[in-house]
């Protein structure tokens, strides 16, 4: 093979990496991360999508301001993403509203019984979780599930996997695309198509009903 061959094809291989990588390998399970030693690092683990700690760890990039604030129903939609994600079954999500404290959106956090037990605070600007929220929560739910084959026995339904599609693209998509269409297809997986406000889709994904989780 000559060399300008070579030199194409490893740029071409480059060029779908950078595409592929932003939403297949930021949308780890929350279980996932904790085994590769990476525990509430982002959503799931949910939390965030990048690093706390380190130049390169959980929420590196953290205060990037998105193109469009997050809204009340984003961040609702963002923590019933999170604990579905993680299979808590004793928690759920309460009311969303703009906070008090300015530029924060607050959503509660219920027991089973109905019972306030934590109140989640975004930012609209960034639209992630606060740290100190963060903290918080992981002190509340602990770490994950270490059963490793427990989160290949369960299978997400149509509308599960409606919302965890919608809360990757809210949670990567910079508040400038949406989740277009999304449907089953006939060996289990979903396809789901990302677009800009316009409508014009700019991605496709193929995601597995088990994982919820952009197939690579």
């Amino acid at each position: 093979m000559k060399r300008k061959t070579t030199l194409k094809l490893a740029a071409a291989l480059i060029a779908t990496t950078m595409i592929a990588t932003p939403f297949a390998a930021a949308y780890a399970s929350p279980s996932e991360r904790e085994h590769k030693g990476e525990y509430m690092r982002g959503e799931h683990g949910e939390y965030g999508e990048h690093g706390e700690h380190g130049k390169h760890g959980m929420f590196h990039g953290e205060g990037r301001a998105r193109a469009v604030p997050l809204t009340i129903d984003e961040a609702r939609t963002l923590v019933d993403a999170m604990l579905l994600k993680m299979g808590e079954a004793n928690l759920k999500t309460g009311d969303a509203k703009v906070s008090e404290q300015a530029g924060k959106i607050d959503v509660v956090l219920l027991n089973a019984s109905g019972d306030v037990v934590e109140v989640l605070k975004f930012d609209e600007k960034t639209g992630r979780m606060d740290r100190g929220t963060r903290h918080d929560l992981r002190k509340l739910i602990g770490k994950p599930n270490k059963d490793k084959a427990a989160r290949f026995d369960r299978k997400f339904t149509a509308d599960q996997m409606t919302l965890l599609a919608n809360a990757m693209v809210i949670r990567f998509g910079n508040g400038e695309l949406k989740l277009g269409d999304i449907s089953e297809t006939p060996r289990g997986t979903y396809t789901a198509t990302v677009t800009n406000q316009a409508g014009d889709i700019v991605r496709e994904m193929e995601l597995s009903s088990v994982t919820g989780r952009p197939i690579s």
